[in-house]
């Protein structure tokens, strides 16, 4: 009941002082609007409703301390200043997006005789159109969603420009001139930009991306509104229709990109399976202190090898990276690839005339495979010799052939004669021939191939 309490009455530390600063060491709840005259102060920042931090599941609004801040939408009324702006969503675009010159149409007038003018918007203080006399003007309009149901693209060409007042005039063109074999008038709202010009080849050329399509596509040459095969400067995605009809080995559903120019650096392809896939290099002669490839990447190249290399007149492939070993027939680091394949055998030195009394002669094999001398990886169990021989009246010594096989059965990769291996018994042969069958075997031990030289008198 007092009307007045000292200054160091306990009952003053109950309330909160209007008329001095003061401290309120709970919370308060107003159950009503609360008004600041001044600057507020929020050290711990601040909510609003029931404030969830989420970019997608979120709700409410909040501050922090740092003065980070969370909340549903913003509206800005003169200007938006900011250092980042990150947009976290995707932008789509529905129909064409031309990258060239474009407007707005605010109003039309009617001039008539398929003549208009139009009155562009203008998209800020002190803007101009850039649209030039000549140019083929694609125009369209979707109010779909508005409710206005207006829904198509006409086709135009600038006949007059007055920059200053944002105003051309133009020409539409006929059905029969259109894509669509039907044009229509421009309207207030619709977007128009340049397709191309009809005199002015700089103004020729556009970039338009295409949902409807599926594909980029750069154009070039451009005089009218239908486009030509010509006129497609380069594409990504989609091939258009005169690609597709030309029979060429694409595959349905896939992307490609064509253009007149290809100007690379490096290129890198890749199979099914997203592989690279390599490319086969002549490295020429043989090196042993060459680094060669077998689908793996030449760091000097920066491109995915294949080596081929040519050794003994053969070209051989490269089945191991980093081999340092010479192409043979027996080496699995390298495959021969074109060449001479062929297993061959002869015999070394053999010009000698026929002297029974004096005669004494050696014969040697040559083997080659590939053009390379691979006597020595011949076994010498691996050579057969036989003698065939015919008698003075041309009859085939089968028995004398036979043993005289059997006895030299062993004789390996050389052979010394002497005037008893001719069994001459008082008589010259008609025929006399020292024969040696030669198998070449694979480095598992089968069989891989079979050849014969002959020495005759």
């Amino acid at each position: 009941m007092a009307n007045d309490l000292t200054e160091d009455s306990p009952i003053r530390k109950q309330f909160l002082s209007r008329l001095v600063d003061d401290v309120a060491k709970g919370n308060i709840t107003f159950e009503q609007a609360i008004r600041v005259a001044g600057v507020s102060y929020m050290g711990g920042g601040a909510e609003f409703g029931e404030f969830i931090k989420s970019l997608y599941a979120g709700k409410g609004a909040g501050i922090d301390a740092k003065g980070n801040a969370e909340f549903e939408s913003v509206r800005v009324r003169s200007y938006f200043e900011c250092l980042e702006l990150i947009i976290n969503r995707l932008s789509a675009i529905e129909g064409d997006q031309l990258l060239t010159e474009a407007d707005t149409i605010d109003s039309v007038d009617d001039l008539g005789d398929n003549c208009y003018g139009l009155h562009l918007r203008s998209k800020w203080d002190g803007y101009f159109t850039a649209q030039a006399v000549g140019n083929v003007l694609k125009g369209i309009i979707n109010t779909l969603a508005s409710g206005s149901g207006k829904y198509y693209t006409c086709w135009l060409r600038v006949n007059s420009v007055n920059t200053a007042n944002n105003y051309i005039e133009v020409t539409a063109y006929p059905d029969e001139d259109t894509p669509a074999g039907k044009n229509y008038a421009p309207c207030e709202a619709m977007k128009i930009a340049r397709w191309g010009n009809q005199t002015d080849t700089k103004r020729q050329s556009c970039i338009y991306l295409s949902s409807t399509e599926g594909r980029i596509v750069r154009l070039t040459g451009v005089t009218k509104p239908i486009v030509e095969a010509s006129n497609y400067g380069a594409t990504f995605g989609t091939l258009p229709e005169f690609l597709r009809e030309m029979d060429l080995p694409i595959v349905e559903g896939q992307d490609y990109v064509y253009a007149r120019g290809l100007i690379v650096q490096d290129i890198i392809r890749i199979d099914y399976q997203g592989r690279p896939i390599s490319e086969v290099i002549d490295r020429g002669q043989w090196d042993a202190t060459a680094n060669y490839y077998c689908e793996a990447i030449n760091p000097d190249t920066g491109r995915y090898e294949i080596s081929d290399v040519w050794y003994m007149g053969c070209k051989w492939r490269c089945a191991k990276t980093g081999t340092k070993t010479a192409p043979a027939w027996n080496n699995t680091d390298w495959a021969m690839v074109e060449g001479n394949p062929q297993f061959t055998v002869e015999f070394a030195d053999t010009d000698y005339i026929f002297d029974p009394d004096r005669f004494a002669l050696t014969l040697t094999i040559i083997a080659r495979l590939y053009n390379m001398d691979i006597t020595d990886d011949i076994l010498p169990a691996d050579v057969q010799w036989t003698r065939y021989s015919e008698d003075a009246k041309g009859n085939e010594r089968v028995a004398s052939d036979n043993a005289w096989a059997l006895k030299r059965a062993n004789a390996g990769k050389s052979i010394d004669l002497t005037i008893a291996d001719c069994d001459l018994n008082g008589y010259m042969p008609r025929t006399l021939k020292f024969i040696a069958t030669v198998t070449l075997r694979d480095g598992q031990g089968r069989e891989a191939g079979t050849e014969s030289a002959i020495f005759e008198y």
